[in-house]
């Protein structure tokens, strides 16, 4: 058998690609719970940005959340201020960190407290 520079390339690529499908399977069950408000344009738009399969809409209620909330490794959210503090302290309950939180620009809805934060298990 002759080894070329081609089948050498070749068999790396498949190679490469065997170990790294797993690992990408892996990640994509790692998708953090996507948490948005349908009420909200721009909250709306958030969540289907995300190529999460998980999400809870606010509109539901603050009361499910607890229920979908629950052994949630990792939540993100583009929600109002008084519901991201209202499920920061559930999150916190669940023994959830924060990684992040900041104030996001609202210009369809007009709103000036919408925030887009995530919280990871610790």
């Amino acid at each position: 058998m002759r080894l070329s520079r081609r089948s050498m390339l070749k068999g790396t690529v498949l190679t490469g690609s065997a170990i790294a499908a797993p690992a990408f399977a892996a990640n994509l069950g790692d998708a953090p719970l996507v948490v948005f408000d349908s009420r909200v344009p721009e909250s709306l738009a958030f969540a289907a940005a995300q190529g999460s399969a998980q999400r809870f809409d606010l509109a539901q209620g603050i009361e499910k959340a607890r229920s979908a909330l629950n052994h949630a490794q990792s939540v993100t959210g583009l929600t109002r201020w008084s519901d991201w503090t209202a499920l920061r302290g559930l999150l916190e309950e669940q023994g959830l960190r924060l990684k992040e939180d900041m104030r996001v620009a609202s210009p369809l809805s007009g709103r000036t407290h919408l925030f887009r934060w995530t919280m990871t298990a610790r």
